[in-house]
């Protein structure tokens, strides 16, 4: 076990990377030109300011007299969301300690409170402490296909702290009621209900000011360091609660430096965009080193993100990979982990840098079709049309440039008022529009995460809140494999009937099951469904050890990071991994590159299956391809001429045993 922070240099600054989510309805900035790209075009929204020629934007200043909700109809545009501080706490562990609203501080009238206890005490909070790297595990939950969600509304925004004042008791009042936000807003029974849903995948904003009082230096964030002191446990308990139900984690730095887009959500809300200059960049990527330094060895961190919505400027572009090549050196763990990035409302432009990178990098696209006035007015039907023919084939063409390392990183059932409002069926049409995007960004792409699971107004914002809209646009199903995760579920959620635990574990012990094919199968009928037999003999369930030269998953990270001893703790990968898993075997060397090829797409899809609950499916496959086959290069093992053949031998593996585990699913979607 180790405890953060381990720079003590850095004082209590590394112990407070806080929890930050935007909590917004996105307010937009329409463009005042035409713009060229057909899907930026109708993704394009407030939140991308490219306010340079010859693309300008409007942008609202925050001394306007002109209120947003004097200008836009909540009938077209539904109720901005806004972050709520409550009048009274909620928290039952101190009650001399709510946040009463008899007495007031600071120059918005801010509720006083003397601290904040999280409910059940400080023992529920303790020391951020994470289990040791499981590089097995790791493997699984950074290639697998993410089906997944933002974690909305646990952000500080400049302007709440400024109505609480710098005052000592306005400091102190801040602190208690972002901290109870912290502590309540998102608990535990999330990740357990995202998790029988089979949701694999979290994307957690954060701002700048996050990391802690150091990082607040030279930003308007300095005068309110103090509210950050212990905010970084309340993030290592949700990346440790994400673990618990095999969740993987993308820290999203949503707000950089004096601004990337002039936005609420980037931490500053004046209009003001200064982000774009050497000094902030150089901030950003300080940042950006330390951030990679301490959580990149952490099992269930699938990714970074480097920035949230920048605009399209050419200092962006050349600061990108700067700032990666950076972060890539802050440990040797940094070395693998993803690095994400948005694509600044460019899709071409994210997928041509990715085609440049060999590393493991994965650009960022958002799509929602509310802003512009060619959105507006087009029906949900034309929508529908649209995103059935241009947006799909453009998406479709740029994910394979992009070599499929492209997600869709936030996106909404969200329609103007003007869409649906001549509509027969407007929930119809609304569920079917939702449902199409989902289609498109699973099938195309490598993941996609819902903007947001919860947010204030909910009900008044179905179409970006999922507490919502899963109520009214979106089945709750959202396996890699198609299979109603609604009636099963596993031990950890607490609240199934032994039959459906049952039920999944035959399932998995089935997919488990699936043989290898004979040499001979192998190569002449990848299509075909394998069987499933407890006895072959070319097939002795040791899958672990067969992938890649040194075994799978430990193939892809370095010696020290794959000899770790590995302390599981709740939700390890699997008893049926690790009963197979003999972490000295290596596989024999006298084999075809074709063969091992095909082999290792055949284990890696059928782990990938049966090792977690959610039955993962391989996403990022071609990054997974060329992070294997470099791991037999530099082991001697096959030469670098040998890839086009080891990649179509992988890609025939994968296919013969997605196929058959396909079979075993909808057999047994069937008997449910």
């Amino acid at each position: 076990m180790r405890l953060i922070p381990r720079d003590t240099s850095l004082n209590a600054v590394a112990s407070v990377l806080s929890l930050a989510a935007a909590n917004y309805k996105p307010i937009p900035q329409l463009p005042t030109a035409n713009q060229t790209s057909s899907i930026s075009d109708s993704t394009t929204d407030g939140r991308n300011a490219m306010n340079i020629k010859p693309n300008t934007f409007q942008i609202q200043d925050s001394d306007s007299t002109t209120d947003w909700t004097a200008t836009h109809e909540s009938s077209e545009w539904g109720v901005p969301s806004t972050l709520y501080v409550p009048v009274e706490s909620q928290n039952q562990t101190d009650s001399g300690r709510k946040l009463a609203s008899s007495r007031k501080v600071g120059p918005g009238g801010c509720p006083y409170s003397t601290g904040y206890t999280p409910v059940g005490g400080w023992e529920k909070l303790p020391p951020p402490t994470f289990p040791n790297f499981d590089p097995v595990k790791a493997t699984i939950m950074r290639y697998r296909q993410q089906q997944g969600f933002n974690l909305g509304a646990w952000f500080a925004e400049f302007d709440i702290h400024d109505g609480f004042g710098t005052s000592k008791d306005g400091l102190m009042s801040a602190r208690a009621s972002m901290e109870q936000r912290w502590d309540t807003w998102i608990t535990e029974d999330d990740f357990r209900n995202l998790a029988a849903m089979a949701i694999n995948t979290v994307r957690l904003p954060i701002g700048y000011w996050s990391a802690g009082p150091y990082f607040t230096h030279y930003s308007p964030f300095d005068q309110y360091k103090s509210v950050y002191e212990f905010s970084w446990r309340y993030i290592a308990r949700a990346i440790n609660w994400a673990a618990k139900y095999d969740i993987g984690v993308i820290v999203d730095l949503h707000g950089a430096y004096d601004s990337q887009n002039g936005q609420a959500h980037s931490g500053l809300n004046d209009g003001s965009i200064q982000w774009y200059n050497t000094w902030n960049q150089d901030l950003t990527t300080e940042l950006l080193v330390w951030i990679a330094k301490e959580i990149s060895d952490i099992t269930n961190v699938v990714g970074i993100q480097l920035l949230n919505e920048p605009q399209n400027r050419d200092s962006y572009w050349k600061w990108l990979p700067t700032a990666m090549d950076a972060m890539r050196a802050a440990s040797p763990y940094a070395k693998t982990i993803p690095l994400y990035f948005h694509d600044a409302f460019v899709l071409e432009k994210g997928a041509a840098f990715v085609s440049k990178r060999q590393d493991f990098v994965v650009s960022d696209h958002h799509a929602n079709y509310v802003y512009t006035p060619s959105d507006q007015a087009l029906s949900a039907q034309g929508h529908i049309s649209k995103l059935d023919s241009s947006i799909s084939n453009q998406f479709e063409q740029q994910s394979s440039i992009a070599r499929r390392s492209l997600i869709v990183g936030e996106w909404s059932c969200a329609l103007a008022w003007s869409s649906i409002q001549n509509s027969k069926s407007p929930v119809q049409d609304q569920t079917e529009f939702c449902q199409t995007q989902q289609d498109i960004w699973q099938s195309k792409g490598s993941g996609w995460t819902f903007w947001s699971y919860k947010m204030e107004n909910c009900d008044q914002n179905s179409g970006w809140c999922f507490q919502s809209a899963s109520k009214k646009f979106l089945a709750g199903n959202f396996s890699s494999w198609g299979i109603p995760m609604s009636t099963l579920s596993s031990a950890n959620a607490g609240n199934v009937t032994g039959d459906k635990v049952s039920a999944l574990s035959s399932i998995r012990t089935s997919i488990s099951r699936v043989c290898l094919p004979t040499a001979h199968s192998a190569l002449k009928s990848a299509n075909s469904f394998l069987s499933v037999d407890d006895e072959d003999e070319e097939d002795d369930g040791d899958e672990i050890s067969k992938v890649g030269p040194n075994g799978f998953g430990r193939s892809l990270f370095t010696s020290a990071e794959s000899q770790q001893v590995v302390e599981r703790g709740i939700g390890g990968y699997t008893t049926f991994a690790a009963r197979q898993a003999q972490q000295d075997r290596v596989a024999a060397t006298n084999v075809t590159v074709g063969s091992r090829g095909f082999s290792d797409g055949f284990y890696t899809s059928r782990i990938l299956a049966a090792s977690t609950d959610s039955l993962s499916r391989l996403g990022f496959g071609t990054q997974y391809q060329i992070d294997t086959f470099q791991a037999y290069v530099d082991a001697g093992r096959f030469k670098a001429s040998d890839q086009a053949t080891y990649n179509a031998q992988f890609a025939a593996g994968v296919k013969a045993a997605e196929g058959a585990i396909t079979n075993i699913v909808s057999s047994f979607s069937k008997k449910a």
